[in-house]
């Protein structure tokens, strides 16, 4: 399956200020091939244990039904979310089962890590996308902890599988890194180098980066060797049913013109 182009240049959701986080925006509005990304569709953010009152209230105010929360259970621990199940229906989905990256030496960068999911973590990967399609009526919000990589994959998949263009995944997925620049980078490279001691560029940009290109690459290799990301959701669970209800809950339902009597 190939990406529809487009010809100019996408726009992209805005991060919406929810104090306590830097990464939070919506996809709505996103052209695809059926129609666009409906609004309280799916929502992406960095981690939300630092989410203040005021922030839980405009929290609110997006009609958010079912947050996907990607980190490992150590992530979960060290930092949980402010959320009560009273609050809003939150589902722990990790995408690895633990935190810990090989982070010295070069032994990981963006683009590797990448494959690594798309290949070795794509049963994790389309359950997410599962769980966005079977979600009540009502906005997905999926997170990790910048809201850039495992959650940039999930939202990839999610909009690739409902017809959004290439183009405008990539610049989706490109805008984390100036809403995260600033204070929540600043601490997490911080945090980073005091516990591995100096980072290299490559480590750098493993934690704070997302460049254009790394998810072009991502996005050509999944085209290239596993059929696109309809195929590989398919293949590791998620069936036609639930590609339809993915389409109805980010796009609505297709209507059949009426034909006047």
């Amino acid at each position: 399956m190939h990406h529809p182009t487009t010809t100019a240049a996408p726009n992209v959701g805005a991060a919406i200020p929810i104090e306590g986080t830097h990464n939070f925006r919506s996809t709505e509005g996103y052209p695809g091939t059926a129609g666009s990304i409906r609004p309280r569709g799916l929502f992406r953010s960095d981690a939300l244990h630092r989410v203040s009152a005021a922030g839980k209230h405009k929290f609110s105010e997006h009609g958010i039904v079912r947050v996907i929360d990607l980190r490992s259970d150590e992530e979960l621990a060290q930092a949980p979310t402010v959320f009560s199940a009273a609050d809003v229906e939150t589902i722990h989905h990790p995408i690895f089962t633990d935190a810990t990256l090989p982070l010295n030496g070069g032994l990981l960068s963006l683009g590797s890590l990448y494959r690594h999911i798309v290949t070795e973590r794509a049963e994790r990967l389309a359950a997410a996308v599962q769980l966005i399609a079977d979600a009540p009526e009502g906005g997905v919000l999926v997170h990790c902890t910048a809201g850039k990589d495992r959650t940039g994959l999930v939202v990839a998949a999610a909009l690739a599988a409902v017809g959004v263009s290439r183009e405008q995944i990539v610049a989706d997925y490109a805008a984390s890194a100036d809403n995260l620049a600033g204070e929540w980078a600043d601490n997490m490279l911080a945090g980073a180098a005091a516990q591995f001691g100096v980072l290299d560029a490559d480590i750098q940009e493993l934690i704070t980066g997302s460049p254009a290109d790394v998810m072009a690459v991502t996005l050509d290799y999944v085209e290239q060797q596993l059929g696109g990301f309809t195929d590989l959701l398919h293949t590791n669970g998620l069936d036609a049913a639930g590609l339809d209800r993915l389409r109805n809950r980010l796009i609505g339902p297709t209507l059949t013109p009426s034909i006047a009597p």
